[in-house]
């Protein structure tokens, strides 16, 4: 299910702590400052749900995982 809401620049910080609390079930499409965020939120019933459960594996096992701002960041230092 994807979910458009529009935040206020004074409750965003608070919208993201929220979120990123939950990173294990949601998943956040796109974050752009004063625009649209779309969430993706990845049911049991999903095709994509054993990727999901995949993942929570690898990283239970102690793989690490990388944000797509923490590889580009690592492009552009590189």
């Amino acid at each position: 299910m994807q979910l458009t809401i529009d935040v206020k620049d004074s409750a965003l910080d608070k919208v993201m702590y929220l979120l990123e609390h939950l990173k294990n079930d949601v998943k956040i499409v796109s974050k752009k400052p004063s625009s649209n965020l779309d969430i993706e939120v990845i049911d049991e019933d999903d095709p994509d749900y054993g990727y999901v459960r995949e993942a929570r594996e690898r990283r239970e096992n102690g793989e690490k995982s990388y944000s797509v701002d923490e590889v580009m960041r690592e492009l552009n230092e590189g």
